[in-house]
């Protein structure tokens, strides 16, 4: 299978001229498409001739405040039923092209991508490809992929390997785009105040770049008293940021309470672990915290963020250095490579002997 020929890039944009070319570039490099939609929802920019010139075929489309009827509108205009939706402010790194065709044998599986939030550098799986005959896109924002019948999605994690660029801080765009992110997800729980999906999307808003801690935390608490189980990509997502949150606040006693209730279903994934080892250092529970550490070095996972490596080699180090295992601790620094922190209490305790 020639998947250049057989996929098609579905994309919707608006006023993403700083990003556009770079995720279009990316995208016919590491994928080759020869089929590529841009829908277009009221530029003001070069958002349009930047699609064009990069072959894309651009269409217009009236916004009415839903992502997935663009989404849809855009699967609709592809030449090919498998899609895959890459927004404008994402780049596309890596694939296995084998894996990939192999996968897309299948009309029922959807695929899910690797991918790269640079505001932390934390990897997430998120579902993106799918075949239009058999799925389509559902909810007003934060779309999900949702099969025609009435059957369940299976999903599958592809090497598929994209970075995220737009939560970055110095875009000053950024308050804008999750206030109106906010008013959408609060119009759709006013519809359905229990809802799990939105009710995490809403803590994820606040959570990015620790805009509003507190309020993160009891959306996340909503969101997991809600959630229908704990095998959902979202849901993972939602421990994990809770987690953290509950830790940039203090509320390690509470932090504590959730890794215990959730050990059980995710302890396999060494983010978790590193999550569980942070929230053990926390709680003065040392030791254990030096072991989760531990288990999470060397461990076979898509990792930017440095937990299974200096990361992990670091909080060990400072754990040793405040038992005043100096020599230990000295060690522990020397694997993290040219990770500052550890590069400057090297230089403190090496000055010290």
């Amino acid at each position: 299978m020639d998947i250049s020929k057989s996929l098609s890039l579905c994309m919707i944009a608006k006023n993403e001229e700083p990003f556009l070319a770079t995720a279009l570039e990316s995208a016919k490099r590491v994928l080759g498409f020869k089929d590529i939609i841009v829908v277009d929802t009221g530029s003001t920019d070069k958002t349009v001739e930047i699609a064009k010139e990069h072959g894309a075929k651009v269409y217009n489309f009236e916004w009415i405040s839903d992502f997935s009827a663009a989404r849809n509108f855009s699967a609709s205009k592809a030449s090919n039923d498998w899609v895959i939706y890459i927004d404008a402010d994402e780049e596309v790194l890596s694939v296995d092209v084998d894996e990939l065709a192999a996968f897309m044998k299948d009309p029922n599986l959807v695929g899910a991508l690797t991918r790269v939030e640079l505001t932390d550098n934390i990897t997430r799986h998120e579902s993106r490809l799918y075949n239009r005959k058999t799925h389509q896109m559902t909810g007003t924002i934060h779309e999900q992929i949702t099969p025609l019948a009435d059957s369940p999605k299976k999903i599958v994690n592809l090497s598929l390997l994209i970075a995220h660029h737009g939560y970055l801080p110095e875009f000053e765009r950024v308050e804008l785009k999750l206030k109106r992110n906010e008013e959408l997800l609060l119009s759709e729980l006013k519809q359905n105040p229990t809802d799990a999906y939105t009710l995490y999307q809403l803590g994820k808003s606040y959570f990015c770049n620790e805009r509003n801690l507190p309020v993160a935390c009891d959306y996340f608490e909503k969101a997991l008293t809600h959630a229908p189980g704990t095998n959902l990509e979202y849901v993972y997502d939602a421990v994990e940021c809770y987690g953290y949150a509950l830790i940039n606040t203090t509320e390690y006693d509470r932090a504590l309470e959730l890794i215990d209730k959730y050990a059980k279903h995710y302890n396999y994934n060494p983010q978790f672990r590193f999550l569980t080892a942070h929230v053990l250092q926390n709680n003065g529970m040392l030791i254990e915290a030096v072991e989760s550490y531990e288990s999470c070095i060397g461990a076979d996972t898509v990792d930017f963020s440095g937990i299974t490596s200096y990361l992990s080699y670091f909080n060990i180090g400072v754990i040793l250095e405040c038992v005043e295992m100096i020599e230990d601790a000295i060690e522990m620094y020397k694997n993290c490579g040219d990770y500052e922190p550890a590069l400057e209490r090297l230089s403190k305790l090496t000055a010290i002997k």
